[in-house]
Order: structure tokens, then C-alpha cells, then sequence
């Protein structure tokens, strides 16, 4: 009786250790590393995340030769202005993340640097195998920045998804009626 009780307490304990544990940024993603996963049929894309305290940890797989992008809008009323935006893309041979903001309905979105604002990312590790990306990356929930979309828990956001077919983020997407671009409407983080 003692040790039955003694192997479901542990069973019990390494569930409890399981379901908080938080999400190694490491450039793999592991199967239930995070809370949340969807599945974006249209690019192929899967997203990966967890909000730990005042900070988003998420992952994504996509197909791209180029660079790949995802972003987020609190609602969409002028296209894709004033979505924030994360470019990840290959410099000097290594992969980089690109912190962006979207001012305007068309074009390239411009670094946050360029703006006023900072890198918000804390921690990102990715690479880019086979014309495929695997990205994790770290970012508070809430910057202070006019660059930066807040992100609360629970709330609808337009989520973009993007992707090229160089590395050069400064050459855009294909059209969104090409297949370049996508549109998730009521995203929850």
C-alpha cells in the first residue's frame, strides 16, 4: 500500500514538473515543450507557445528558402500598418532575428532601432535545414515601446505569416494571393 502510494505521488510529481516547465530556447522543439500548438494549413506553418510570467516563449516551423516572418496586430484596419513584426534570415552565415515594425500597409517593415526602440527579443536560437526554418525566441509580454504590439494572454490578435525566397529581408514577400503572405484572425496568445 505504502509503495503504491509512494509511486503515484511521483508519478503525480514528475506531471506537475512537466506541465510548468518552461521552454529550453534551443533551436529544437521538442514534442510538449509548449502549451500551444496550431497548425497553419495555407503555409505549412506550425507555431509553438507558452506565456511564463511576463514573457512569451514561442517556436514556429516554416517553409521558406528565403527568410521567414510572423507578426501581430491587434486589429486590422489599414493592411498590415502597425503590425509588429520578427524577420528571422541568414547574415554572415549565421541565423538572426530581426525585430520590425510594420508602418506602413505595403512595403518592407523597418527595424525597431531605426525607430527608437530596441531589440525586444531575450533570448532566439534558430536554423534553416532543407529550405525549412525552426525558430525560438523569447520576448516580454509588454516592451514599453511604440514599435512593439503588447501582447496580453487571452486576447484576439491578427497574427501574419510571411516568407520569402531569398535571405535578403529588404526584397519582400510574394503577394498574399501568390501564396507570400497569410492571415490568422483571432490569434489568442
Amino acid at each position: 500500500m505504502i509503495q503504491k502510494l509512494l509511486i503515484a505521488t511521483l508519478a503525480l510529481a514528475l506531471v506537475g514538473a512537466v506541465a510548468v516547465a518552461q521552454p529550453v530556447v534551443d533551436g529544437v522543439i521538442n514534442d510538449g515543450e509548449y502549451a500551444n500548438t496550431l497548425t497553419h494549413a495555407e503555409s505549412d506553418a506550425v507555431l509553438h507557445w507558452t506565456v511564463e510570467g511576463d514573457n512569451l516563449h514561442m517556436a514556429f516551423t516554416m517553409p521558406a528558402r528565403g527568410w521567414a516572418g510572423i507578426g501581430w496586430l491587434t486589429e486590422k484596419t489599414n493592411r498590415k500598418a502597425g503590425g509588429d513584426v520578427l524577420i528571422v534570415t541568414v547574415q554572415d552565415g549565421a541565423p538572426v532575428i530581426l525585430d520590425m515594425f510594420q508602418e506602413s500597409a505595403r512595403g518592407e517593415p523597418v527595424l525597431d532601432t531605426d525607430e527608437g526602440g530596441s531589440n525586444s527579443y531575450t533570448e532566439f536560437a534558430a536554423s534553416h535545414e532543407n529550405d525549412v526554418w525552426t525558430v525560438e525566441f523569447v520576448r516580454p509580454l509588454a516592451t514599453g515601446q511604440d514599435t512593439d504590439v503588447d501582447i496580453v494572454p487571452g486576447k484576439s490578435y491578427v497574427f501574419m505569416l510571411a516568407y520569402a525566397t531569398v535571405m535578403d529581408p529588404g526584397r519582400a514577400h510574394a503577394r498574399s494571393t501568390a501564396g507570400g503572405a497569410f492571415y490568422i484572425e483571432d490569434f489568442k496568445f
